[in-house]
């Protein structure tokens, strides 16, 4: 024979979901508001060659995403169009003290750095998606947990 949970301990349950959904809110907005912040006091603007958004702040989701596509475009173009293999394999075959040499030394430092700032700014958009979904399973709790409560009334 299966027992129903009782009200009160289907109110209890509800009174767990709704601090345990504030909470959640709270650190998914805290989270999101402090990468806004870090990103913001790094001032930086999306250039004009970039495929969208341009001349805007960087200091959201959208705003870091499109800067490290164009860092991306701007390295590669940068390393004529090579990746660090094509440039390993490059060094392989030069003498290592010529201009050759020093100029895809440069090239590869240049995609180095590039690869870099993409991945802190990817590491932001991942941030943000992240805090977006502690704060959205926040709010499923605080409904459930407030549907919870009206037990038996």
């Amino acid at each position: 024979m299966t027992s129903l949970p009782t009200a009160f301990a289907l109110r209890r349950a509800g009174g767990l979901a709704i601090a345990a959904g504030s909470l959640f809110v709270a650190v998914g907005a805290g989270a999101w508001l402090t990468v806004t912040k870090q990103l913001r006091d790094e001032r930086i603007t999306v250039p004009g060659n970039a495929p969208a958004l341009a001349g805007k702040r960087v200091q959201g989701p959208a705003t870091a995403y499109v800067e490290a596509l164009v860092i991306k475009r701007n390295a590669e173009r940068g390393a004529g169009g090579r990746t660090f293999a094509d440039i390993s394999d490059a060094l392989r075959g030069v003498d290592s003290s010529s201009e050759e040499a020093a100029e895809l030394r440069k090239q590869s430092s240049a995609l180095s750095t590039g690869a870099s700032l993409r991945t802190s700014l990817m590491t932001s958009v991942l941030a943000y998606g992240v805090s977006a979904f502690v704060g959205g399973l926040g709010a499923f709790f605080l409904i459930v947990g407030s549907q919870l409560r009206r037990a038996d009334r």
